[in-house]
């Protein structure tokens, strides 16, 4: 079978013939081996061979069931956060969505200290990969993720959290390989996100200030699972004119609350 660096192509045929199935499954297999940090309609039909409307009909539908997720920023597909779910009542030796489960209670006292919306993230790779989100109060909503949704660390107030945590040197590397991919959000540009870098490891956090969508802001904080080596970072998003920095602080004292109760044995 012919392959694409270390990953191999699913085959362009299928044993299931033209059925609406066997596309599906095709394009999902495609989607997840060839295009693991997202890829675009028209790579991904062409990958395939199918013409763009069945192509994107398929998708939708497939993002419609949560098998697959759709950035609207980047205009990329990704592969959906309810396939680890499907995983997980399967098996339960997922430990990234285990770390969900420990932690949907301090998202939503979170949400509900702060009346925002606040997300769970993980790194994936080079991605920062939400896997929860606890819905805030607020009136004016700034809800900008939903679970499964990718983005390239660095990009947004979690994913850099997750960047800033990571060694100096596997952050630069990260800086490196994503720099081709930052200006599908709104131009961010490798400059800006190493400032950014630099300024959240001043901090101990990240700040994402309206710089994807506009109007939207974002405070991020990484911290590392007791018993593991690895990180997650919850953010809480509000729109700007909300997020002053008097409101930010608050809103920081808030999360180091929650997240030292949890890492402490609270609940």
């Amino acid at each position: 079978m012919p392959t694409s660096g270390d990953v191999p192509i699913p085959s362009r045929k299928s044993s299931g013939g033209s059925t609406t199935l066997s596309k599906a499954c095709l394009l999902l297999r495609t989607v997840a081996t060839v295009f693991p940090t997202g890829g675009s309609l028209s790579r991904i039909a062409r990958e395939v061979g199918m013409n763009t409307a069945t192509a994107h009909r398929l998708l939708t539908g497939l993002a419609g069931e949560g098998l697959l997720t759709f950035d609207p920023y980047a205009k990329t597909y990704h592969i959906g956060f309810d396939l680890l779910r499907m995983a997980e009542s399967a098996q339960e030796v997922a430990p990234d969505l285990q770390l969900r489960h420990a932690l949907q209670p301090v998202l939503a006292r979170i949400a509900a200290r702060t009346e925002d919306y606040t997300y769970l993230s993980i790194r994936a790779n080079r991605d920062a990969v939400c896997i929860d989100v606890a819905e805030g109060s607020y009136p004016v909503t700034a809800n900008t993720l939903v679970a499964g949704a990718r983005r390239p660390l660095g990009v947004g107030a979690a994913a850099m959290a997750l960047l800033a945590a990571l060694p100096e040197e596997e952050a630069r590397r990260m800086v490196e390989l994503n720099a081709s991919r930052y200006p599908r959000y709104s131009g961010i540009t490798r400059n800006e996100v190493e400032q950014w870098l630099t300024r959240a490891r001043q901090d101990g956090y990240s700040v994402n200030e309206g710089r994807i969508v506009p109007e939207v802001s974002a405070v991020g904080l990484a911290f590392q699972a007791p018993g593991s080596g690895h990180y997650a970072a919850i953010s809480v998003a509000s729109v700007a004119s909300r997020m002053n920095e008097g409101r930010r602080e608050r809103v920081l004292e808030i999360l180091r609350d929650e997240i030292d109760r949890w890492a402490s044995g609270g609940s």
